[in-house]
């Protein structure tokens, strides 16, 4: 019962005078004056996203903004800026951010994954940005500023995209209340350079695909012919006699994976093919770079699977082709000499991909010729 007088005392008192917390005499002028010298006074923290989900803030609510890391009111129309006595650092979103990288499903980001933004500031001095997480990744950023002016800065990006969309961040410098956005496409993971072709990537280089889907197996780099032949062609295999022999059919079918591109000597993403196919028959390039002969045909028979025991193989058509001498007739497994070849039912390996065995100039060719290089490309 005591306690409860005790209570009603003081709230009856601070209803009519002011109210000390660590002082018995708090000031005339103040309602309430809070005094110690061993803590301090914690407003709410909020982060920018629960501050603007307050409903019909009072004019003078007060908070501390987590988000940007410093104090804000309102002022009965909006919020305030921070209240700081720190530079002025702003974005100058007048320069939209510049987005670099490839940005896919499924693919984590790397150290090529950035965004440029420009930034004004009134003096040297240190800076931390971080953007929103959307979609599984974000971009940051810290450094510091060497003197006034306007700088660029690179944020790089973390995590790994989830779903195919169009992503807007929101940009917040760490201590200021400046803030930028910009939008990343993230685009599905390809299986093979058809899709990216078809999907307006026409640029020859290296891209990542995911040639089984959903079957489990990681994303691996390959090279892309964007413009020859229609475009859209995957590079399967590749061989240059500078590097020597194939060792074996195991090695023709797959060496190298990690090396794609037209710079290296011995090259084989053979034991995809049937993965990196884009409709029921295998769409065949095979190029003679030196020579600037081409092949280009399907065929339904899997080359991979043995010996053609017809010419052509089952299911041959013939689309451009440069070179018929030596009984062409499309690609088949060969014998001791080579992993496939292309003098088909018969015992001659020219066209040969896969070269096991020496032979006076280089690799059997088209039309009995020996050529340096052999390249076969799939779609």
């Amino acid at each position: 019962m005591k306690r409860i007088l005790i209570i009603l005392v003081v709230l009856f008192n601070s209803m009519f005078s002011q109210v000390g917390i660590g002082t018995t005499s708090p000031d005339a002028s103040s309602i309430l004056e809070l005094n110690t010298n061993s803590a301090g006074f914690l407003p709410p923290r909020l982060t920018t996203a629960q501050r603007d989900a307050i409903t019909t803030p009072a004019q003078g609510l007060f908070i501390y903004n987590i988000t940007t890391n410093c104090f804000q009111y309102f002022d009965g129309t909006t919020w305030s800026g921070c209240l700081s006595t720190k530079s002025s650092i702003l974005f100058d979103c007048a320069t939209a951010p510049t987005v670099a990288g490839s940005y896919q499903v499924g693919l984590p980001l790397t150290i090529t994954n950035t965004v440029t933004v420009s930034i004004t500031t009134d003096k040297a001095g240190a800076y931390s940005i971080l953007s929103d997480t959307v979609n599984g990744y974000n971009f940051s950023g810290s450094g510091t500023f060497p003197s006034a002016g306007t700088h660029s800065v690179v944020l790089t990006g973390t995590g790994t995209p989830i779903t195919n969309q169009t992503d807007t961040f929101n940009l917040y410098m760490v201590g200021e209340d400046s803030t930028c956005s910009f939008n990343v496409v993230v685009t599905p993971l390809y299986r093979n350079c058809k899709e990216y072709f078809d999907d307006g990537f026409t640029t020859d280089g290296i891209y990542t695909i995911d040639s089984d889907g959903v079957g489990g197996n990681a994303p691996y780099d390959c090279y892309c012919n964007m413009t020859d032949d229609g475009g859209g062609w995957t590079l399967v295999f590749r061989h240059d006699i500078a590097g020597g022999l194939f060792a074996s059919d195991l090695e023709a079918d797959l060496f190298n994976q990690a090396s794609p591109g037209l710079a290296t000597q011995k090259y084989s993403i053979l034991s995809k093919i049937d993965e990196l196919k884009s409709a029921a028959p295998y769409e065949f390039r095979l190029f003679y770079p030196n020579e600037n002969v081409r092949n280009h045909w399907t065929q339904t028979f899997d080359p991979r699977s043995g010996a053609s025991p017809i010419r052509p193989v089952v299911g041959y058509t013939a689309i451009n082709i440069d070179a018929i001498g030596s009984f062409w007739g499309g690609l088949e497994k060969s014998g001791t000499s080579t992993f496939l070849d292309g003098s088909v039912n018969h015992t001659n390996w020219w066209y040969s991909i896969g070269s096991q065995s020496s032979y006076p100039g280089g690799i059997p060719g088209p039309n009995t010729t020996a050529v340096q290089v052999v390249e076969l490309y799939i779609r």
